[in-house]
């Protein structure tokens, strides 16, 4: 069975504050999208990586300096959105590829094991979405502030990603959701929409997608502890 994966890196991370993209920031002095990609490289056989039309070249450039040409077989522009830029993925996959695999390049700390526990459940039940249980309290509100429901934690995740799914269900979610007008916040949003079911599988908690200069430091704090033999959960 054919895995392949798409890395979304076209961030543009205004919140970042850098001015940059944030996939290129360094994290212990390794852009976070080499270090995003790198834990696919054993699990998938081909990856593609969808980035801004005026950052091409330098991605292209980046993966070659840090010996990734080999793992990334393609670097394509992506759309004006999150979703036009996974079906420009879908469409640079090869026309064997049986389960894929989208993952935000700003996601830098994924492991293995979660790549591999979303595989597993993509090949199980046709889709497999990283997921953490929801650890605050969660309650709906209006415009006005008012509280009008708790939410009852138990039932509530929040999505990570790798989300996984076997490659012509989710070529069927996307296709469905451009007839449809339908703008999702996630692709297992799309797959949801067409009235299907979605399964979750168990992420981690350090998984966290960098947005802030916070989330900067605590990823460089998860890696170091990491380095001092922390587990690859």
């Amino acid at each position: 069975m054919s895995i392949v994966a798409v890395v979304l890196a076209g961030g543009r991370g205004e919140r970042m504050g850098r001015g940059e993209n944030k996939v290129f920031v360094p994290l212990r002095g390794i852009p976070a999208i080499v270090r995003a990609i790198a834990p696919f490289s054993t699990l998938c056989s081909h990856l593609v990586v969808v980035a801004r039309q005026e950052e091409l070249a330098a991605m292209e450039q980046l993966l070659k300096r840090y010996g990734m040409s080999h793992l990334v077989h393609k670097v394509v522009p992506g759309g004006s959105n999150r979703q036009a830029s996974v079906l420009a993925g879908l469409m640079a996959l090869p026309p064997d590829a049986d389960v894929v695999l989208v993952h935000d390049g700003a996601r830098a700390l994924v492991t293995e094991a979660v790549i591999q526990r979303v595989i597993n459940s993509a090949m199980e039940h046709g889709s497999g979405i990283a997921s953490v249980p929801v650890t605050d309290t969660i309650k709906r509100a209006g415009g006005d502030g008012r509280v009008r429901e708790t939410l009852p934690r138990e039932e509530l995740f929040a999505m990570q990603t790798p989300q996984g799914f076997r490659v012509e269900l989710l070529r069927q979610a996307h296709n469905h959701a451009l007839e449809t007008g339908y703008l999702g916040t996630d692709d297992a949003a799309l797959v949801e929409h067409m009235g299907l079911p979605v399964y979750l599988c168990r992420g981690d908690h350090e998984n966290i997608k960098l947005t802030t200069p916070l989330d900067v430091a605590l990823a460089e704090r998860i890696l170091e502890t990491r380095a001092m033999g922390g587990a690859d959960a």
